[in-house]
Parts: structure tokens; C-alpha cells; sequence
């Protein structure tokens, strides 16, 4: 019987544990600091094992990766290279959903010496946004076309009816890897000509999506790296973006730039109000004009549409901060996660479009492909089965 090792246990993670237990009759071990939230995914099947787990505790994951046949990660980035490292010592499959960065791409040589397979980019956006393309461009190659733009998409969305709060969005995966996100780089090409988007957010713009509606999109990643994975042209267009119901952009580019966003300064919270937290983020002497304040050093007036929706959140009332420390974007994922949750019966969309215009000799083509699907109420979400069955299947 084979034996799957999964490193964490959030968001997405149980329909690859059904898939492997149910279907496949596999041996699933889950390790994680919350071992809470792996009993609830395993739900008792004789099949499935909680480990607790620290990523720091490098020890505890040799042993686990040599008992192991495949090594599912689904934790965060940072902690990748120890895991592959491991994988490659005891030749085991290493399987992760996230993108194929460039830590990883190092040991492309040594796992092809040691035969060992160290899979990315295996969930929603990337993964089967990327799939799809590829289809697409190998059809296109057979039919001897020139492709001049590829334009993708991916989203994780609260479906229309249940799109219910000013940010427009809800929680279907891992809440700070979002805040990580947020301050990554991005790249796109242009006619040949590489754009660096080192502040994304300010490369927003509304598009129409055909047959789904209009959202606002902005640079993931570096999509420049899929020329070479596709075999494209360099003088051609390459667009890699997230759609966002409208409003989006302009609120993380607002948090970014008084700080709210801040992945590594870890502050004492103990005994401190959200009024508080705010004041200390924009470096107020006092709470007595905390609106004001904060709209000052996003430079926008104190009836901004982005002061609103902060004040929805509570991030200026008397309220204490739940959590005793942490990072802004702890406190503001915290925050987040009280009023953008899904609720009982409400359902999350996932989004994959892309979009190729193809030179033939006698004709110019736009060829579309669109996946919209929807969540089960009181089920699994479509992100976790976006993510999830790629990884598992």
C-alpha cells in the first residue's frame, strides 16, 4: 500500500485526502501544527494519520519523508527547499502546488541524476490554467500558427450571489499566503519588451471576461518564464493576471503603503485595540482621530471608499486585537477572517480564462478557453477542488 505524506492541513487539502483515501486506498499521514484541523479532514477513516508537526523540526520530516512514498507540500514557500532537499535524499516524489521558483529550479540536475520527481505548479492558477494553455498551443502548432498574445486568468471568488461585503472577496485558501503575495513581483511582456511589476497592484485594469462579467486583473507572476516552458517567440505579448471584483487593487495598493501589509515584524498586541494597532501602524500619537490619520498616510480623504471598508472591518473601533502578537498582516488577516468567511450555504467560484490571438497565413484567430465552476454549499469548496484533485489525480 503506498503511504502519502501531506505537510499541512488548510484550505484546500481535503478533497486530495478523500481522493487518496476513498478512491485510491492509500495511507495518508498529515502533519501540521494544528492537528485539530487534520482530525477533522480525515474524519476518522482508518486510513488517515495526524501528526503534530513544526517545519522547523527537521528531523521529525526526515524520518517521516523516508517512510513515505510521495511528499505532498502544502505549506508555505519558505520551507520548500528543506523539504526537497529530504525528497532527494531518500528518492521520494515531491509534489507542490505552488509555482516553480527559483530555489527549486537549482535541483532540477541533481533530481534528474537521482531520478527523483519534484512536480510544481499542480493546483488551480497555476496549474490547470496552465494545462489548458498548453493544449491550446500545441493545437495551435499543429496548425502552423503564429501566436502573437496569450492573456490568462485565474481567480478564487465568492460566487456572484454570495459576493456579500465591500472587499468583494471571501477566504477559499491559505489567508496569508494572499498577504505574501500581495508583495511578490510580477512580470509580463509587452510586444517583446518585459514589464516589471514590482508594485502589482498599480498594473490593474478592468476587463471583460467573455460570458462571466467585468472584473479588474493584475499581474501574478513572472510570466515571461512561460516562454520557454511553451517554446514561444520573444517578441510576442504574455499576460499572467488574478481578477478581483472591482475595488480590489486600490485597497491592497492603500494597505501596502502605510505598512497594513507586513509579512516580518512581529509586534506585542496584548492589551491593544484594533483603534490602537492602527494608530501604531501610522505612527499617530493617539487614537482621538485614528480615520483621519490613517487616510493621511494613504493620501486619500477620510470618505475614501478604502477608509469605509477598513472601518467595516473594525480596524478603528475599541474591539481588542484578538491575537496576543504578530505581524500587520497577521492582525489584519485576524480581522478579515471575523467578517470573510463563508458562511453556511455560501458558495466560492473559481475563474480559469485564457485567451490566444493566433497569425495564420490567410486569417487572424482569438481563441478562448473558460472554466467557471462553483462551490457545494456545506461541501467542498471549488477552490479546494481546483487545487486539490490535480495534486491527488
Amino acid at each position: 500500500m503506498k503511504k502519502v505524506l501531506i505537510l499541512g492541513a488548510g484550505y484546500t487539502i481535503k478533497p486530495m485526502v478523500d481522493y487518496f483515501i476513498d478512491k485510491c486506498e492509500y495511507e495518508v499521514v498529515m502533519a501540521t501544527r494544528t492537528v485539530s484541523k487534520a482530525e477533522v479532514v480525515i474524519g476518522g477513516r482508518a486510513l488517515g494519520t495526524s501528526v503534530a508537526w513544526l517545519s522547523d523540526d527537521l528531523d521529525a520530516l526526515d524520518k517521516m519523508v523516508e517512510a513515505s512514498d510521495i511528499v505532498i507540500v502544502m505549506i508555505p514557500r519558505s520551507c520548500h527547499m528543506d523539504v526537497a532537499n529530504l525528497c532527494l535524499k531518500h528518492q521520494k516524489t515531491m509534489i507542490t502546488t505552488d509555482f516553480k521558483h527559483a530555489e527549486i529550479e537549482t535541483l532540477e540536475d541533481e533530481a534528474v541524476k537521482r531520478g527523483v520527481l519534484i512536480l510544481t505548479e499542480l493546483g488551480e492558477d497555476p496549474g490547470i490554467d496552465n494545462m489548458g494553455l498548453m493544449q491550446m498551443v500545441d493545437e495551435i502548432k499543429a496548425e502552423n500558427g503564429k501566436i502573437t498574445d496569450i492573456t490568462s486568468y485565474g481567480a478564487g471568488l465568492p460566487s456572484f450571489e454570495d459576493n456579500r461585503n465591500p472587499f468583494g472577496y471571501k477566504f477559499s485558501w491559505d489567508p496569508l499566503g494572499l498577504m505574501r503575495s500581495a508583495v511578490s513581483p510580477a512580470k509580463y511582456l509587452v510586444k517583446g519588451t518585459a514589464i516589471d511589476a514590482v508594485s502589482k497592484f498599480e498594473h490593474r485594469r478592468i476587463v471583460d471576461v467573455d460570458g462571466i462579467g467585468t472584473f479588474e486583473t493584475y499581474p501574478s507572476n513572472d510570466a515571461t518564464r512561460y516562454l520557454k516552458i511553451f517554446d514561444l517567440d520573444s517578441d510576442m505579448s504574455i499576460y499572467k493576471g488574478l481578477l478581483r471584483f472591482l475595488g480590489w487593487s486600490n485597497t491592497m495598493i492603500g494597505f501596502l503603503k502605510i505598512e497594513l501589509i507586513e509579512n516580518a515584524t512581529v509586534v506585542e498586541l496584548a492589551n491593544t485595540t484594533y483603534a490602537q494597532f492602527m494608530a501604531r501602524v501610522v505612527g499617530a500619537d493617539s487614537t482621538d482621530n485614528i480615520r483621519a490619520d490613517v487616510a493621511s498616510g494613504m493620501g486619500i480623504p477620510t470618505n475614501d471608499d478604502i477608509i469605509e471598508r477598513m472601518a467595516w472591518l473594525g480596524l478603528f473601533s475599541d474591539e481588542q486585537v484578538t491575537l496576543e502578537r504578530g505581524t500587520n498582516s497577521e492582525v489584519l488577516v485576524d480581522a478579515m477572517l471575523k467578517k470573510m468567511a463563508y458562511g453556511p450555504g455560501e458558495k466560492d467560484m473559481i475563474i480559469v480564462h485564457n485567451e490566444i490571438t493566433v497569425e495564420f497565413a490567410d486569417r487572424t484567430e482569438r481563441r478562448i478557453s473558460s472554466m467557471l465552476v462553483e462551490g457545494t454549499p456545506g461541501g467542498d469548496t471549488a477552490m479546494a477542488g481546483a487545487v486539490a484533485l490535480p495534486t491527488a489525480i
